[in-house]
């Protein structure tokens, strides 16, 4: 049997990273697939990169991690942005430039952050006018025709989530390490939430073709992850890190 933990949508999240890596420590768990958005956000960007570096595993880029190299030599009016470049060092910037967009790995798995051909789209969820509801089998199964793997990772949502699909495969969004809920733009404006402060990763055992899936949520110092976010001007982060949802003033604001 392999196992295999997955990790998503960090954030810059330090400490709910560690508090994962501790978790999948003590359960033995050799083999990491990081699905991506590793530093950006209102939290610890560099700190949170010196981190992964420590720790080896498998990584590809997030929407935000293409969008931080995109804006490096401009000025950028997305929030946290400017905050976050400054903080990045050299190391950081070269390693963010070397991740692929999408992998597979030991012919299993086929890695991505949003969708196979898009890393700010969703794979699993489609934004209504009414709300955010999971694609059927039906169009899922027509998202990932092309796909030959078993099992398709992808994160962007940060809401965990398992698939079975009709036609055998699995689709696992592992949630949100560090930014369990948030507010999304688009053609319609909508909430992503998780409805838990923890820090979120998921656990695959594969033994042959018979798969186990565990979604796993881990505890730790939310609150302290809160602070550091309203003292770093953000006090939506700070909201979402604290509650998992979109507490009732944000949706009065909408």
């Amino acid at each position: 049997m392999k196992t295999y933990a997955i990790i998503s949508d960090i954030h810059g999240n330090s400490l709910a990273l560690q508090a994962v890596l501790n978790d999948i420590k003590v359960r033995q768990v050799e083999t990491i697939i990081n699905l991506g958005d590793h530093v950006f956000g209102a939290l610890e960007p560099e700190q949170t990169a010196e981190l992964l570096r420590q720790n080896p595993m498998l990584c590809i880029s997030g929407n935000t991690d293409r969008e931080i190299l995109e804006s490096l030599d401009k000025p950028s009016e997305k929030e946290n942005m400017e905050r976050v470049k400054a903080d990045l060092s050299e190391q950081t910037i070269a390693w963010l430039k070397s991740l692929p967009q999408t992998t597979i790995h030991d012919q299993l798995f086929f890695v991505c952050h949003g969708t196979p051909e898009s890393d700010n789209e969703y794979l699993l969820e489609q934004v209504t006018p009414e709300g955010v509801f999971v694609y059927n089998d039906e169009d899922l199964i027509a998202k990932i025709q092309h796909i030959k793997e078993r099992i398709i990772l992808c994160g962007h949502s940060h809401v965990n989530r398992v698939i079975y699909l009709s036609n055998g495969k699995i689709i696992l969004n592992p949630g949100s390490v560090g930014l369990p809920a948030y507010l999304g733009v688009g053609e319609h404006r909508f909430a992503m939430e998780s409805m838990t402060p923890h820090a979120k990763y998921a656990i695959v055992h594969a033994d042959g073709n018979n798969i186990s899936i565990e979604q796993v949520l881990c505890a730790y110092d939310w609150h302290r992850a809160s602070e550091a976010a309203l003292r770093n001007g953000s006090e939506k982060w700070s909201a979402f890190l604290l509650h998992g949802r979109m507490p009732k003033a944000l949706r009065i604001e909408r």
